[in-house]
């Protein structure tokens, strides 16, 4: 009787967040387009780009990484980070770049008179209604395999905030993308093909070289640790995505204590860093080679040391092909979460590695994949080769320096006059 309490205590508790959550998203639409509106009454400023990402929560992704690279090696721009998370402006303050609250005075008058701003996951990345007339960049956070927002949840909104949701996705006026597959973003996201640009992810750069500042914004003694276990065993990195039916099936497919055994016998770690709404707590085991990471980890150069992958339905990995090691899949619930979420891709066709369905087909794929990374021999290294490039491009030209790339996409947009006369768009817009 208590877990039927409990359970609809969560689900009562879940719907009310989902509507404060649509009546925020509404309240501020309506804002956008007054600010929009009204946007002609003031000059942005196209040197001046104000970057934000993960609800404002987080210094991260895509956004993290462009933003590392415009502060080091653009003069010509200023970057400013806005964040909703007070510690995350405290961080970034004291190691000298500029950052400052979403909410602040001085963040919404910065945010307004940004002439770029660039998000991962949506406008309220940063104070949503400050971004109407800018140039809009959506950087997005990986190629999906798992169908996303008007694929995904989108579908099932109240009729108010599907129209808000398609008006907005109007409004981004670039999506950078890793490769030739557009369709999920075509289909997800509702962004025209014009609208793409091909310029690799920022976030990659961090996968072939140290990044400076990427230390920022993350776990640096759980980095610091994958580096000392890096110098001298194989390292394997477990990234499984996030089921928001169930936040703590992860936990209920792996058996920690023999994955321990295993380790050992094999003389390899593995670095497990879960969904931050995973529940997985691994302090009451004993466990040495299996190394929880905490949830702040940055996991670009966290992959950049490890010597293999392992995921599920994470887009994470589509990003790891371009260095070429081996990955293996642990798909314990494939079939359900086919049908409660569904993919954009064969699943067969795009996992060129071993795909386990349970914890013993884990083991065996975690065998094959050390034996891979400690030998020459790579049974996997022709499927990875013709994934990749099906789906990143024959060339891995997009591998390294992405954040260059996407930097001179947003000047050349802005010297081709990607945003309108500021005059005549607020006026066809209030129209």
């Amino acid at each position: 009787m208590e877990g039927i309490r409990n359970g609809v205590r969560r689900a009562v508790g879940e719907r009310a967040r989902s509507l404060a959550d649509a009546l925020s998203f509404l309240a501020q639409w309506v804002l956008y387009r007054a600010v929009k509106a009204l946007s002609f009454c003031w000059t942005r400023d196209d040197s001046l780009w104000a970057f934000g990402a993960r609800a404002g929560g987080a210094f991260a992704d895509n956004a993290k990484y462009l933003y590392l690279h415009v502060a080091t090696e653009r003069p010509d721009v200023r970057p400013v980070w806005l964040s909703k998370d007070r510690e995350v402006v405290a961080e970034l303050q004291s190691a000298g770049y500029e950052a400052y609250h979403c909410y602040s005075l001085r963040g919404l008058a910065l945010n307004l008179r940004a002439g770029v701003v660039f998000l991962t996951h949506g406008h309220r990345d940063l104070a949503m209604p400050c971004c109407a007339g800018a140039l809009n960049v959506m950087l997005w956070h990986g190629l999906p395999l798992k169908r996303v927002s008007w694929d995904a949840g989108f579908a099932d909104e109240p009729a108010a905030v599907r129209a808000a949701h398609a008006h907005m996705a109007g409004e981004f006026d670039l999506l950078t993308v890793p490769g030739p597959q557009t369709g999920p973003f075509e289909s997800g996201l509702r962004i025209d093909r014009d609208r793409m640009v091909e310029t690799g992810y920022p976030r990659n750069d961090a996968l072939f070289d140290a990044v400076p500042g990427e230390q920022l914004g993350t776990d640096a003694d759980a980095l610091a640790r994958v580096r000392d276990l890096a110098g001298d065993r194989p390292v394997v990195c477990y990234l499984p995505t996030f089921r928001e039916w169930d936040p703590g099936v992860v936990a209920e497919n792996v058996d920690f204590a023999a994955l321990e055994d295993f380790l050992a016998d094999r003389d390899a770690y593995l670095a497990v860093k879960t969904h931050p709404n995973e529940r997985l707590d691994l302090s009451a085991l004993d466990l040495d080679r299996v190394v929880e990471l905490p949830e702040a980890t940055d996991a670009y150069p966290l992959l950049r040391r490890a010597d293999a992958l392992v995921t599920d339905y994470s887009s994470v990995y589509f990003d790891y092909l371009l260095l070429d090691r081996p990955v293996a899949f642990y798909a314990f619930d494939l079939d359900r979460y086919r049908a409660e979420r569904g993919f954009y891709f064969e699943y067969d066709d795009v996992t060129p590695g071993p795909v386990a369905r349970d914890f013993e087909g884990l083991l065996d794929a975690l065998d094959r994949t050390l034996d891979a990374v400690v030998s020459d021999e790579d049974p996997d290294a022709d499927r990875r080769r013709a994934v990749r490039e099906s789906m990143l491009g024959e060339s891995t030209a997009n591998a390294v320096d992405s954040s260059a790339r996407v930097y001179e996409a947003v000047r050349r947009r802005l010297g081709e006059g990607a945003v309108p006369d500021r005059e005549s768009s607020a006026r066809g817009s209030a129209e």
